[in-house]
């Protein structure tokens, strides 16, 4: 788990080449060509997931990261049998693992990369933030602060089209309050 921790892909969108969707399905197809993946089915080792609604029975919650592993079947079946599992950092406060059959896991994504919005509240060694080739309005400067703000050593920025950067981060959010409009 803590190998999953030290190094994190955001992208500040989700759809497209270049956004989440787009690069999960290409790091996975990659990884099953490289024969890195041993299997074609939904659930593999290495696996990385995240939980994307809370699961009060398992003790899972929206955001919650874990990481597919095979480990030794429990006592008193086959021996050297392993069985896969989804180990998830307990968040109780006793620490360690918290491991689940993947069967049980309803709401959950691939994330090899994540949005820069669901990376808010983690921190990664490093994170490599890869935006969009065309200017989309969800990028702003503080989209570009949040992403850079979740590296705590090393941060790398991808960009596919120049430009793409600069006029990023010369873009502030812009609030729509119905109040502005009442006033007028």
């Amino acid at each position: 788990m803590q190998a999953f921790d030290r190094f994190q892909l955001l992208c500040a969108v989700r759809k497209g080449p270049w956004g989440v969707e787009g690069l999960n399905l290409r790091i996975t197809q990659a990884l099953f060509k490289a024969r890195l993946i041993d299997s074609d089915q939904q659930w593999y080792e290495g696996r990385p997931v995240l939980m994307t609604r809370n699961d009060y029975g398992l003790g899972l919650m929206n955001g919650d990261i874990g990481i597919a592993l095979k480990l030794p079947e429990q006592e008193g079946s086959e021996a050297g049998r392993q069985v896969l599992r989804v180990a998830f950092p307990r968040n109780d406060g006793q620490g360690g693992v918290r491991l689940v059959l993947p069967s049980r896991l309803n709401d959950v994504e691939t994330v090899y990369a994540m949005t820069v919005h669901k990376s808010q509240g983690s921190e990664f060694a490093h994170t490599a933030l890869i935006l969009p080739d065309a200017l989309n309005p969800v990028l702003t400067k503080e989209l570009i602060y949040t992403g850079i703000t979740r590296a705590k050593d090393w941060f790398s920025l991808i960009e596919p089209r120049a430009g793409v950067f600069e006029e990023a981060v010369r873009r502030k959010v812009k609030r729509l309050s119905g109040l502005m409009l009442e006033l007028d």
